[in-house]
């Protein structure tokens, strides 16, 4: 049996060939070494840290009265998560998942920590720190969590164990939900949450570091079909960037670089949208409602995404055509109703005249979200070469994600007007829609994921640049 040690040096990523040495023999399926049971470990962490923060930023700004202090904080977090997400593969390969995992879960609870003090008694400088810290370890997070659900799932299951993980990313702010309303429900004008919103999400938070050792290490899993998690040996810190760094140059990835960085860009302005225009519990309402709809919604792209009744390329193809119209009709959506709440400054509380427009908007925005996270980390998983560069994809587009992110929090920041900033994200959706798609049309034909890849594949990629 292998030690911890020894563990800790696996990374989920290219499998030994038979040999004499090599037991060959089925191995034996156990729930406990199952893939179900591992997203179930995975989920719950996913639940209790970016779950929850989500749910805590979906009530606009972190709940507080106004987005300017909170989006400095979070522009501080993403800032330092661009450079922790580009580590994520070295950490990986040194600690291994399970310790990278559990590492990433702590710095939520000091972050949701320091919106406690702040809302309660004004503290502003734990803001910085919490968001600093909570940088630092939701970047190893990122890059961990979805290495996990791309490499431990059969191909032929992973758009719906994605679909599962997500939910309960997203349940974790379903409850959050239930938490803001029930303790803001008697909210009806514009300001803060009760400060003991923040207990509940503290304590829940602690889930995370519990749940994260739970995890089974990459070379005991065994799936249902009995085949195993694909590994590799460790390589050094040197090895890793200098490969980190090719994939990072390669044409196609360069191509949906620009997608990644849009994906959680518009983040910070429908947060800030939403803190500005509504009131307490009608935000509240919106974390709930949201939360429900990314889950009904990432379920059902999932399971399309999985179904073999169309084929590989057709489901790339028509999925994404579909979601990036739904969501450059919001744009337009957004435009109109952005430009009529600049002018006129609203307060919307939920039996207020014209508050369905606005807050719906919310809503769909949200979904569109969840929907371009979901089909990112699907397509990834059929663009690396090989298994171990599932987590060097996953920790470049991590990264790019928190820049983005990064920008767009600090622009949320200042007291410019928010039509600026929805202007800038919808000019960023059209900057991406293009370059990605020659990227997605190719999935099933040259992109086929490292599990059903050889080494003569790979000089197909020619055909990339001819198509």
């Amino acid at each position: 049996m292998s030690s911890d040690n020894d563990i800790a040096t696996c990374d989920p990523i290219k499998a030994s060939p038979p040999s004499e040495e090599v037991d060959v023999s089925p191995p034996k399926y156990s729930w406990y070494h199952g893939v179900f049971f591992n997203a179930t470990v995975v989920g719950i962490s996913a639940f209790a840290a970016p779950g929850l923060w989500n749910a805590m930023n979906s009530v606009g700004a972190g709940g507080q009265q106004t987005p300017y202090l909170v989006m400095a904080g979070n522009a501080i977090l993403f800032a330092v998560m661009t450079l922790t997400c580009l580590t994520g593969s070295m950490m990986a390969n040194r600690f291994g998942l399970r310790n990278s995992l559990v590492v990433g879960t702590v710095g939520y609870v000091i972050y949701s920590a320091a919106l406690y003090t702040n809302n309660r008694y004004g503290t502003e400088w734990f803001i910085y720190l919490g968001s600093a810290v909570c940088g630092l370890s939701a970047g190893i997070f990122w890059a961990t969590e979805g290495t996990i659900m791309l490499s431990y799932p059969e191909p032929e299951k992973r758009g719906r164990y994605l679909a599962y993980w997500l939910s309960y990313r997203n349940s974790g702010s379903i409850l959050g939900g239930i938490i803001n309303l029930a303790f803001n429900y008697r909210g009806r004008t514009t300001g803060k949450l009760d400060w003991r919103t923040y207990i509940v999400f503290v304590v829940l938070q602690c889930l995370g570091p519990i749940s994260s050792l739970l995890l089974t290490p990459p070379e005991k899993v065994v799936r249902r079909n009995g085949s195993r998690v694909q590994l590799s040996d460790r390589i050094s810190d040197l090895e890793e960037l200098k490969a980190l760094t090719r994939v990072l140059f390669r044409r196609d990835f360069l191509l949906i670089i620009p997608y990644f960085v849009y994906v959680t860009w518009e983040l910070p302005y429908i947060s800030a949208y939403l803190s500005l225009y509504f009131s307490v519990r009608s935000r509240a309402l919106a974390s709930l409602v949201s939360a429900i709809s990314q889950v009904a919604t990432t379920l059902a792209f999932g399971a399309f995404l999985d179904w073999t009744g169309v084929s590989l390329n057709k489901r790339a193809r028509y999925g994404y055509i579909v979601m990036m119209i739904l969501i450059g009709g919001c744009w337009i959506w957004g435009v109109i109703i952005q430009n009529e709440y600049t002018h006129h400054k609203p307060a919307l509380d939920w039996d207020d005249g014209g508050f369905g427009r606005g807050w719906a908007l919310y809503i769909f925005w949200q979904i569109n979200f969840s929907l371009t996270y979901n089909f990112g980390f699907w397509l990834i998983g059929f663009l690396a070469r090989e298994p171990k560069e599932i987590v060097r994809y996953m920790s470049i587009a991590r990264a790019a994600e928190s820049a983005g992110q990064c920008i767009s929090s600090g622009i949320s920041s200042t007291s410019s007007p928010l039509i600026s900033a929805l202007g800038v994200s919808f000019a960023l959706w059209g900057i991406a829609v293009i370059p990605a798609y020659f990227v997605v049309r190719q999935v099933g034909v040259i992109h086929i994921g490292p599990e059903k890849s050889t080494p003569d594949s790979h000089e197909n990629d020619k055909g990339l640049e001819r198509s």
